[in-house]
């Protein structure tokens, strides 16, 4: 019987257009090919000029075996298309992708394949349609591809036949239903060629990847400890919100004297009780509209969608309440008290997430201030007082940069006589003022922000290293004196103080017994470190000075406890030394119990010369007071302890 003529050219038109547009699909050098291995087309991964002979030999009909196997000379694996083998498809043969991914992309493998009419309706489908989806080709021939994603991803149909109308290809990613209701998530390379109006798709199913995606989302959104959303997750709802015009409130909620338990019950406890906070504070909050997150550490955050100051305030007393019952925590019972700080956006007040932020947190640190344990709501006063904390710590950056923090110095004299016997330094800062002159700032205008804002160790070693340099200078002109600087916990608490401070006395050559360092009793029992720190001072020769002894957690106890040898009685205290007999006599218990434990007492603030009087007639001996000297500078201190004259003292 006589062979079948070859097919027209006009007959393998249509066909050949569909194959190319699949070949394009194909992420690896590809060809179609006559049956004499001549090529007909290629894709973007192959050099080859159509007409060339691709397949070896060339001019003698490629044999069956061959159509499906591997052209052991050109290295080529071919495959048929058809039933008759006019059309060849040849790819690279390599190892890693050529036969794998050729074999999904045909085979039973499971890589989708699909044709699309221009309605959308399904046309072809391979056997992984029913492998990974459930549903053979008969069950999908005809229906619109779209009816088989959830309506949400439905909604993308309009951008993705845009696609495929202006550039013929599209990649959209979407979840598609199974036959048991469930869903895939599958990644599609769409092509479209208009000359035979069908559209191609090569999906693959991605839903591990998504899952793997969404487990690494959750956790980039979530607090590892508490399961809460984490601060990510919360300026992402509230940028949210606010875009939408829903004006959130915002509760920011700062637990009170945290710290003491994780210093005294360990960090184990600490983190139990974080999470046994969060999750009743999340249980409060049973709203919809409203979002508890764990900004860090001991503070957390409460979002409530469209609420207003009176609605935000109804929750705060809601929390307060519902803390009011202990918790028990590794055996132990254990009370939480917070401060709140509440911000409310709304349509006449434009706002960004982190600005409202900002104002609850404003709002939560002015609570602390007040005593703790309440709520105080962001309003203009408080602005003024935010905008005030935001100047001044731009202004202290700034004058850290260009030295204008400097050290002025108050003597300590002995009493009878009013000599001096010590100099304590304390920190100033020339600020310039609105209308360009220098105007010296104290510490009470600008310390609490300079601790809120991280700025005290590098202030402190400012005050540091110019008063010790200033001390070492007044020895070697003759004069030694003891030198008293203030240490704050945010300098014992920074890791590095202790061999900062050797080095400086290192490099003045100061003598280590000068010197006295000034702590609180709030600094000791709240700095972890602190108590092996001051041991390491006195190791080296060092003394020590409890400040502002008669305030916040005075004790006696601490004056024995304590390694301390000098104890600074604060000017409360010597306020009501003339007048207040109870006074008298609780200062005077003071002074006999420190000289019987060996410890020095330094009165601050005499400002009278009744006051000065009452100590000496006590038994103190040493006192520091404006009735004395006020603070100096270095110059004028150097005049007072006779180490310069007057027009030396004028003309530095």
């Amino acid at each position: 019987m006589a062979p079948e003529p070859p097919p027209t050219a006009e007959a393998m038109a249509t066909p050949l257009r569909m194959w190319s547009v699949m070949l394009d699909a194909l992420p690896m050098p590809a060809a179609l090919v006559d049956a004499q291995g001549f090529v007909l087309d290629t894709n973007r991964w192959l050099d080859v000029d159509d007409g060339e002979a691709l397949l070896q030999p060339a001019n003698q009909e490629v044999t069956p075996d061959l159509r499906f196997g591997v052209d052991s000379t050109s290295r080529w694996r071919v495959r048929s298309l058809d039933e008759s083998a006019t059309v060849l498809l040849a790819t690279a043969e390599r190892e890693d992708t050529g036969d794998h991914l050729l074999r999904r992309f045909f085979s039973s493998g499971d890589a989708l394949f699909v044709v699309y009419d221009q309605r959308g309706r399904i046309i072809q489908s391979n056997a992984a349609w029913e492998n990974l989806l459930g549903y053979s080709h008969d069950d999908v021939f005809g229906v619109d591809s779209w009816t088989l994603l959830p309506e949400e991803d439905q909604r993308l149909r309009q951008t993705v036949e845009a696609e495929l109308r202006e550039s013929g290809r599209s990649e959209p990613t979407f979840r598609m239903r199974t036959i048991d209701g469930s869903f895939r998530l599958v990644r599609w390379a769409l092509q479209y060629d208009t000359s035979v109006g069908r559209c191609f798709g090569v999906g693959r199913d991605v839903t591990e990847e998504g899952r793997i995606t969404a487990d690494l989302e959750r956790r980039a959104y979530t607090d590892e400890l508490t399961s809460l959303p984490n601060r990510a997750m919360l300026l992402k709802k509230l940028d949210s919100w606010l875009e939408q015009s829903a004006n959130p409130a915002l509760l920011f909620c700062d637990l009170d004297h945290f710290k003491v338990v994780n210093d005294s019950l360990g960090h184990q406890t600490g983190d139990t009780l974080l999470s046994a906070f969060a999750a009743r504070l999340d249980a409060l909050a049973t709203s919809n509209d409203s979002l508890v997150a764990r900004l860090g550490g001991d503070e957390f955050v409460i979002v409530l969608r469209g609420a207003d100051t009176d609605r935000a305030v109804e929750v705060a007393q809601e929390i307060f309440t519902g803390m009011h019952e202990p918790f028990t925590v590794l055996g132990r019972t254990l009370h939480v008290r917070m401060s709140i700080g509440i911000a409310v956006s709304s349509d006449h007040t434009p706002t960004t997430a982190n600005a409202l932020l900002r104002e609850a947190d404003s709002a939560a640190y002015e609570a602390k201030q007040l005593g703790r344990n309440r709520y105080v709501i962001f309003d203009e006063n408080l602005r003024a007082a935010v905008d005030r904390r935001f100047n001044v710590e731009v202004g202290l950056r700034h004058a850290l940069q260009t030295d204008r923090i400097v050290v002025h110095y108050q003597p300590m004299v002995a009493i009878p006589g009013g000599g001096i016997v010590g100099i304590e330094a304390l920190v100033r800062w020339r600020s310039e003022g609105p209308d360009g002159e220098d105007e010296l700032k104290g510490p009470d205008q600008f310390l609490d922000v300079a601790e809120e804002a991280g700025l005290l160790p590098a202030i402190g070693h400012i005050v540091l290293t110019e008063a010790m340099s200033t001390a070492a200078d007044f020895a070697r002109r003759g004069r030694t004196v003891t030198l008293s600087i203030n240490v704050s916990a945010a300098e014992l608490a920074s890791g590095d103080f202790f061999d900062r401070l050797l080095h400086t006395i290192e490099d003045t050559g100061i003598d280590p017994s000068t010197l006295l360092l000034e702590i609180t009793e709030s600094t000791v029992l709240t700095t972890e470190a602190a108590l092996p720190i001051l041991d390491r001072f006195q190791a080296v020769g060092i003394r020590l000075g409890l400040d502002d002894f008669g305030t916040g957690f005075s004790s006696l106890a601490h004056l024995r406890e304590l390694p301390i040898d000098v104890v600074k009685v604060d000017r409360s205290f010597v306020d009501d030394l003339v007048d207040d007999v109870v006074t008298r006599a609780v200062t005077g218990s003071l002074v006999d119990l420190c000289r019987a434990l060996g410890l020095e007492v330094i009165f601050e603030g005499v400002e009278s010369t009744e006051q000065a009087l009452a100590v000496e007639q006590l038994g103190g001996q040493i006192v520091q007071g404006h009735l004395f000297h006020k603070p100096m500078p270095a110059p004028e201190l150097a005049f007072r302890l006779g180490l310069a004259s007057r027009s030396e003292t004028l003309g530095r």
